[in-house]
């Protein structure tokens, strides 16, 4: 009976407590990059999330990017954009490697005449997709997708939060994605290939990368931001895995880099029921990145204590909505705080 009431009253007061943050910066607006939601009824429901965040957290959630493939016209960007009082923009997507190899330069130009803002491409770890039964294209610079990036290029489509590899952490630490931390590397390498041979191309990488797990991870995330000017990074899922980290080393990253950093969650579709956690669940990630208090918990994953991060003013402008603005064709003329 003591052990019930003493979880009551934590369960209590750890709500309590979040239930009291305000964010200090009520006039900055947030846009989240990184959403999957392809279902035009579902769309309703960020606006409560909106709704609820300014509400009980006075936060301005202003915007939101879609990456689903939206391919029924009661699903069209139109329609989702109005669904969301016109604070949502759709990407058009591909999520199997193959799918991307018949892509022109006029598919993509004729997307982003139908109102796409730009090109979701997946390429998760080729064992995912294998166990689909897919065509075995095991990295991301295979030849026979040179086209898809070629392509793309050439009509300056932007590549939006384009997926990688999986995590993989640290000794003693290495997650459950990937335990193996060759195979991973070896996925960053590939990568890397393909930035090489297509200078020109501007991709938003999912994730940070997934280098964003151990010290040593943010290290060579330094390398690629300062070798690639037309790689930029976004949040998504990655606030979970801060606790493996160097609270002052991933400050710095994030100050220093703040002009190549994207706000995203990877929320998908929300239910009615959902809104208020969903709602929670932000408030918990601006904890994070605004105040240098002990969270615990994140977005995504187990409840962990996370220090904050305490990050300056015009870094949170940059990450939340600045960067997106100017990255994201269609975005500017749509935006409103």
């Amino acid at each position: 009976m003591k052990i019930y009431i003493f979880l009551v009253v934590f369960f209590f007061i750890e709500n309590f407590s979040y239930s009291q943050f305000k964010t200090k910066y009520p006039e900055i607006p947030r846009i989240d990059v990184h959403i999957h939601i392809s279902d035009v009824d579902k769309v309703p429901n960020y606006i409560r999330v909106r709704d609820t965040l300014l509400s009980k957290y006075n936060v301005n959630f202003a915007f939101w990017i879609t990456l689903e493939a939206i391919n029924k016209p009661i699903n069209s960007p139109d329609s989702i954009s109005n669904a969301a009082d016109g604070r949502m923009l759709c990407a058009f997507a591909d999520y199997k490697p193959h799918l991307g190899l018949n892509h022109t330069a006029e598919y993509f130009e004729k997307k982003k005449s139908e109102g796409f803002i730009g090109y979701k491409f997946w390429f998760g770890s080729y064992y995912r997709v294998l166990k689909n039964g897919e065509i075995g294209i095991k990295d991301i610079d295979d030849p026979r997708l040179d086209s898809v990036f070629s392509n793309a290029e050439k009509s300056g489509v932007t590549m939006l939060s384009l997926h990688i590899a999986d995590p993989n952490g640290p000794y003693g630490n290495r997650l459950d994605c990937i335990q193996d931390p060759v195979f991973f590397w070896r996925q960053i390498r590939s990568f890397e290939n393909v930035l090489i041979k297509h200078p020109k191309l501007k991709v938003i990488a999912a994730h940070c990368l997934w280098l964003i797990c151990q010290d040593a991870q943010i290290d060579y995330l330094r390398y690629m931001l300062n070798q690639y000017p037309n790689l930029y990074i976004d949040l998504a899922a990655t606030f979970q895995y801060y606790y493996l980290d160097n609270t002052a080393n991933l400050r710095d990253f994030m100050i220093k880099y703040s002009d190549r950093i994207l706000y995203g969650t990877d929320s998908g579709g929300i239910k009615s029921d959902e809104v208020e956690n969903i709602a929670l669940r932000y408030s918990k990630t601006f904890r994070i990145l605004e105040t240098d208090e002990m969270v615990n918990g994140a977005f995504w994953g187990k409840d962990r204590a996370i220090k904050g991060l305490n990050l300056p003013k015009e870094v949170l402008e940059n990450i939340y909505y600045k960067n997106a603005i100017r990255l994201y064709p269609n975005l500017k003329s749509s935006f409103r705080p």
